[in-house]
């Protein structure tokens, strides 16, 4: 008798599930504004992202020399700073005032300058500094910069110790040159690229975001038109009731986040050409309790929205914070307490921590295992909070006067 009634129930409970993810698909495919944030943005918006990171790295930068040696040995320095990939020098400058006008006018991003005595030293066998002004403002540019005159003046310093040296052989020589020789190896970033080292955390960032603007979206509308009730309404009889109502939502985002996932995922750092070395389907495997944290996430968020347009004033500032409380552009450790534990809360945080290890780096779900474990932690947290707002939003729903007697009833 107990088992016959316990299945009528789970059949029941079932059916009720089935039926909130039937009529959310509904909700979602009538609000052109839902579509746009489930299906156009994940699609767009990862596209337009990396075509402005592409290509990923700053060549020729504009510079401009202040030379005022005038020598064979300055204008070698100046020409192989110009055939070097990351720098072009598009003007020779009288004086420094000259040069930092043109700075100021952003038509260049540097200044080289080399002082009078610059070949005289060198021939003493002294030390001739070369000083380097960079406009700070662009990161990207001066790495550029310091990069190339890093390289350009150890190889010339190379090249006139090797003729100081006369008759040494090539030992003799590669020691005096190079004692500790090195090697430079950028790894899971061949090319040191912007979109190669930022693009998978946006990416991941989408999705998220893309749900909290949606699930707020379509809450403020219920809100709105005051058409919660249509959720539970002749469903009073079903003891988990909103239990029910957050699981059928939460699988119809779910279902309909499959396939922007792959795209975003999979597709995209494909046709772009970014670092992909990780196993696909561990990707998909630890995506999953991201998305289900996202969407339970947002789902609790949703409680602050009373209007549809107060999806975006709440929710569209946070992308830039969610992406720095990440730890991708500012390590984690080096964050005051407060903003770690803030950033441990977010989804986001742990999907991009896991996603870059695995797609980037190649690890294995056991090698992320803390962002997986956070994950999983977090859904059933957010799980947990998405009932008590469900719960509470019910309950000033009926309190506002709602009766169920002029309302849908059960449509199973």
């Amino acid at each position: 008798m107990k088992f016959s009634i316990l299945k009528e129930q789970l059949k029941t409970g079932f059916l009720d599930i089935c039926y909130i993810w039937r009529k959310e698909y509904g909700a979602v495919f009538r609000d052109l504004g839902a579509l746009v944030f489930f299906l156009a943005l994940p699609f767009a918006y990862p596209l337009l992202y990396a075509l402005v990171y592409n290509p990923e790295v700053v060549r020729d930068v504009p510079m401009v020399v202040v030379d005022q040696a005038r020598t064979p040995l300055s204008r070698e320095l100046v020409r192989r700073m110009d055939a070097s990939p990351n720098a072009q020098v598009v003007a020779w400058c009288a004086g420094l005032d000259e040069a930092q006008e043109m700075m100021h006018r952003k038509e260049c991003y540097g200044i080289m300058l080399i002082p009078s005595d610059f070949s005289r030293k060198l021939v003493r066998g002294e030390q001739s500094p070369v000083t380097f002004y960079a406009d700070m403002s662009i990161l990207l540019n001066y790495k550029g910069f310091l990069m190339a005159l890093t390289d350009i003046t150890m190889e010339l310093g190379a090249q006139l110790q090797t003729e100081s040296l006369g008759g040494a052989t090539p030992e003799q020589i590669e020691m005096a040159t190079a004692p500790v020789p090195y090697s430079s190896v950028t790894l899971y970033n061949p090319e040191s690229g912007f979109g190669s080292f930022l693009i998978p955390a946006i990416l991941v960032l989408i999705l998220q975001q893309s749900l909290l603007l949606g699930i707020g979206l379509l809450a403020g509308g219920v809100y709105e038109r005051k058409q919660l009730h249509h959720y539970y309404s002749g469903r009073e009889r079903m003891h988990n009731n909103v239990l029910h109502i957050v699981l059928g939502k939460s699988l119809c985002y779910y279902s309909l986040y499959i396939v922007p996932t792959v795209f975003i995922l999979h597709v995209v750092p494909r046709i772009f050409d970014f670092p992909q070395i990780g196993s696909q389907w561990e990707i998909y495997a630890f995506m999953a309790p991201f998305l289900f944290a996202s969407i339970f996430f947002s789902m609790t968020c949703s409680v602050f929205v009373r209007e549809r347009e107060s999806s975006f004033l709440l929710f569209v500032f946070t992308s830039l914070l969610f992406l720095f409380l990440s730890g991708i552009t500012w390590p984690r450790y080096a964050m005051p307490g407060v903003w770690q534990i803030v950033g441990s809360l977010l989804p986001s945080t742990w999907g991009i921590q896991g996603f870059v290890g695995i797609n980037t780096a190649g690890a294995s779900i056991s090698e992320v295992r803390p962002s997986f474990i956070w994950l999983w932690g977090l859904t059933g947290f957010y799980f947990v909070t998405s009932c008590l707002v469900y719960r509470y939003q019910i309950r000033k729903d009926r309190e506002r006067g709602f009766q169920g007697d002029d309302v849908l009833t059960d449509e199973r």
